[in-house]
């Protein structure tokens, strides 16, 4: 069997390595970097951020390419934020360029190849980039739909940037056809290394019109992708009216679906996400966990929330809570984002909190026998699976 890419990367490298590059990666999430204008500019090409649905890179104005990741030793990749008061800095060096903390080198670097496939064009005409990105470096991504309703009601996730993400930077369709995506997946099938899949719907006022722009999109993308008609990774939307329709992502060969929550407990979500909990509903959510873990047994289902926005003892009994339903917890670590409704008000959390919160993860994957289902190389906000390897 052919190695994975993160197999591949991993076996370069001793666990020394990797542990520096799994905690070089909780400063990156916590500080973000400084921007380097400089820098960006006389790189070889490399994968440029996307904005397909969320902008954290505070003063870079549109069209000016940045990184999107970097890659650290052992096939760890992080997402790179832009904060202008970071301590920590991309520089050059000897093996291409390396991670600093106040001028001392923390660990080597590099930045992520451009997907192959943005070179091409969909039947239609449909420039690819404008349409799906790589999420980490094997990860076939897109937003079915590129924005929120919630926003148009005046009731958006409060760390959300999707609307003004998209006013700014016009990066992508804003509404894809099955067509387009389909034709997407195809050519970064036939010109990239496609592993995993993730796709998630923008947000609806109706449950049920999200779901059914959902199946057609499946129904569409899965004979181009590489499993068989399986579709190995995530689907992340809101849960139907009808749960019942649930049924109908296990038989189309889904294999991890998501319901996010984003904060917990009860009456941290309707502050957080309050048209989420106007037109959703806190207990919808888990009936639809319910609903899951019937259908695919516990440790499939995945439900995700945004570390940092709560306090530590909240998240860890929101961990311990959806664990114990059948559910695999995990978050991404919060960073605040340009013109998003609490935009800098809140600081990323703390190194501290990072690592308590995600070890409390690991202890719960092993004690369940759940795994992340994205590896180290894929989940470039999050660090289970650092975690879960005792790499922090």
């Amino acid at each position: 069997m052919t190695q994975s890419f993160i197999q591949e990367e991993a076996g370069r490298v001793d666990v020394d390595t990797r542990r520096r590059s799994a905690r070089t990666k909780v400063k990156l999430l916590v500080h973000g970097v400084k921007d380097d204008r400089g820098l960006f500019g006389e790189l070889p090409l490399f994968k440029e951020e996307h904005y397909a649905y969320d902008n954290g890179n505070w003063g870079v104005e549109a069209g000016r390419l940045v990184p999107s990741e970097v890659l650290l030793p052992g096939g760890i990749v992080c997402k790179i934020h832009i904060r202008p008061s970071s301590p920590l800095s991309l520089r050059q060096s000897k093996s291409g360029l390396a991670v600093e903390q106040n001028g001392e080198v923390l660990c080597e670097a590099a930045v992520l190849p451009r997907p192959r496939f943005w070179d091409h064009t969909t039947k239609a005409g449909t420039p690819t980039k404008r349409l799906a990105h790589f999420y980490g470096a094997t990860c076939i991504n897109f937003n079915i739909y590129s924005g929120c309703q919630f926003y148009v009601v005046g009731k958006p996730c409060q760390f959300c940037s999707v609307q003004p993400t998209q006013e700014l930077h016009g990066g992508v369709v804003i509404r894809k056809t099955a067509a387009d995506l389909a034709d997407t997946c195809a050519l970064a099938v036939q010109n990239d290394r496609v592993e995993w899949f993730l796709a998630t719907g923008g947000s609806y006022l109706n449950g049920d019109v999200e779901f059914e722009a959902h199946i057609q999109v499946l129904q569409a993308v899965r004979e181009h992708l590489p499993w068989g008609g399986r579709l190995r990774g995530n689907l992340s939307l809101m849960p139907p009216k009808t749960l019942s329709r649930l049924d109908e992502l296990h038989r189309m060969g889904v294999d991890h679906p998501s319901f996010n929550l984003e904060a917990w407990p009860r009456n941290a979500f309707e502050r957080i996400c309050p048209g989420k909990a106007e037109y959703v509903g806190f207990d919808h959510i888990m009936a639809a966990y319910d609903r899951v873990v019937e259908l695919y047994g516990p440790g499939r289902a995945w439900c995700n929330f945004v570390a940092g926005l709560v306090p530590l003892e909240d998240q860890m009994d929101g961990f311990t809570a959806l664990a114990e339903r059948g559910v695999i917890p995990g978050a991404n670590v919060y960073h605040p984002d340009v013109n998003s409704p609490f935009g800098d008000s809140i600081s990323s959390p703390s190194e501290d909190y990072i690592v308590r919160l995600y070890r409390h993860a690991a202890e719960l994957y092993h004690r369940f026998g759940y795994k992340p289902f994205f590896d180290s190389a894929v989940l470039r906000n999050s660090l289970a699976n650092e975690a879960y390897e005792d790499l922090l």
